[in-house]
Parts: structure tokens; C-alpha cells; sequence
């Protein structure tokens, strides 16, 4: 039974379903902004998961197809269940596009403009700057998580905007700690790390903590209302981020699923 759950796990790790997880975990934290209101828009929900799942599934086999040396395990399984990923792919797709139908229109063009983007990135930027991925998928994926909110939020605060700076941050720590560790498993992989070195990875990853304990302390510092909560959340994303990297030789085999279980983080403040 063990090694079954064990295996199940890792399908669900190689698979990015715990990204996804995750994800919709910093939406909701996000949706509920600013003072923990209720969460009821499910259709968003349900639309964000099965876009995010596309996108790293789609990402991966467009990985497959330009860079066939990547050797990660999670490239692995996508080259190996690549016909029942396409398949997901495809339904994910046209389910999310259903799903536009019943969404105010604002959100459909922001959901249209964030596809160019995705399209832009997965076939030009990928291919020719694979070191860039670490930059521009942060923006993707912060983007979405938070974008989608604030599009249907009719006055953001000051302080959400400060929020998601600080998200911002966190998903270029995650991001670039994966560079980190993937450069040293594999020496032949082109990421940013390998083309800014690992001390520079290093420091922007911990110059990014610093920042955001200023953020948390300079505007969230005083009182503990949902906000705060939330950003003291995030600073604790990214100093135990700083840690893992910090302390890689005790993380070579672990790393993944510590850094991205951090993201489940928010659901205390729930």
C-alpha cells in the first residue's frame, strides 16, 4: 500500500496536478481580498485549474519537441504518456473555452489576451530563449492568479497591488530555485541559471526574500487583518525558499515537492 500511495504522488508531482492545486489555492487567497470575503465564483475556479493544467502540460511536450536533451523526469513522463496528455490537453482546452461563454466580458478579453501571450511564449520565446522561462512564465502565472480577481474586483487597494508584488516575487523565487537544482542534476540543461551562474541565482532568489520582509514589514507590519495575514504568508514562501537553496545538498532529492507544497501556504489564512 505504501509504495502504491507513493506512486500516485508521484503521478500527481509529474503530472503538475499539485501545481495546479496550488494555484488555485493563491487564487482563492487572492479572490478574497480584502477583508476574507466569501469565495463563490467557482466557474473562475474551475476555468483557472484546467488553464494552468494546459499550459504546463502544453509547455512540457513543446519542450519535448524543441529541446529533446531535457531529461527531467517530469519531461519523461510527458514524452512517455504523450497521447493521453494531448487528449487532456485538448479537452482541457475546449472545456475552458465553453466555460468563456458564461464569464462576464471583460474577463473574456483578459483571458483572450493572456492566450496570446501563452501562444507567444510556448512557440517563439521557448524554442529560441529557453533561459527566459524562468522570467516570463512567472508573469504568466501571476498574471492569472492574480489578474483574474482584480479584472472582477470593481476598486483594488493599494495594499492588493502590494500583495501581488510580493506574489510576484515568490513565483520568480520558485521559478528560479528550479533552475538552481535543475542545473546541478543536469549540467547540459540551458536555463537562467546557466546563463546567470549560481551565485547570481542565489542572490536574486535571497535578494527577492529581502524585499518582500520589507514589503511585509513597512506596509503590513502593524495591525492583522487579512491582508497582513496574508502577506506574512508570503514572506514565509520565500525566506523558507532562501533556505532550500541555501541548504541544496540536504534538498537534491526533495527539493520539488518542497518548494511547490509551499504554495499550499495560504490555505491557513482561509
Amino acid at each position: 500500500i505504501r509504495n502504491k500511495v507513493k506512486t500516485f504522488f508521484q503521478y500527481i508531482s509529474l503530472s503538475s496536478l499539485n501545481v495546479v492545486v496550488a494555484t488555485l489555492i493563491c487564487f482563492v487567497a487572492f479572490y478574497k481580498l480584502p477583508n476574507n470575503q466569501p469565495f463563490n465564483d467557482f466557474l473562475s475556479f474551475a476555468q483557472l485549474g484546467l488553464t494552468c493544467w494546459a499550459i504546463y502540460i502544453l509547455d512540457r511536450l513543446q519542450d519535448n519537441i524543441s529541446s529533446p536533451g531535457i531529461i527531467t523526469e517530469r519531461h519523461k513522463f510527458h514524452f512517455e504518456h504523450q497521447f493521453i496528455l494531448q487528449i487532456l490537453l485538448i479537452s482541457s482546452v475546449v472545456i475552458t473555452a465553453i466555460m468563456a461563454l458564461f464569464q462576464p466580458f471583460i474577463l473574456s478579453i483578459y483571458g483572450i489576451i493572456l492566450l496570446v501571450v501563452v501562444v507567444f511564449y510556448v512557440y517563439f520565446i521557448t524554442p529560441k530563449y529557453p533561459f527566459l522561462k524562468e522570467l516570463i512564465m512567472p508573469l504568466i502565472y501571476s498574471a492569472a492568479v492574480v489578474g483574474v480577481p482584480f479584472v472582477l474586483n470593481s476598486s483594488i487597494s493599494f495594499s492588493a497591488w502590494i500583495l501581488a508584488l510580493m506574489f510576484f516575487g515568490v513565483v520568480i523565487q520558485n521559478t528560479f530555485s528550479f533552475s538552481y537544482f535543475e542545473s546541478e542534476e543536469d549540467q547540459e540543461t540551458e536555463n537562467i541559471c546557466k546563463k546567470i551562474g549560481q551565485k547570481n541565482t542565489r542572490r536574486t532568489i535571497n535578494y527577492l526574500t529581502s524585499l518582500n520582509i520589507f514589503l511585509a514589514i513597512f506596509f503590513f507590519g502593524n495591525q492583522f487583518h487579512y491582508p497582513n495575514l496574508l502577506a506574512f504568508i508570503l514572506v514565509t514562501i520565500s525566506i523558507s525558499t532562501s533556505l532550500v537553496v541555501a541548504n541544496a545538498y540536504r534538498f537534491r532529492v526533495s527539493y520539488r515537492w518542497i518548494i511547490d507544497s509551499l504554495l499550499f501556504l495560504p490555505l491557513i489564512v482561509f
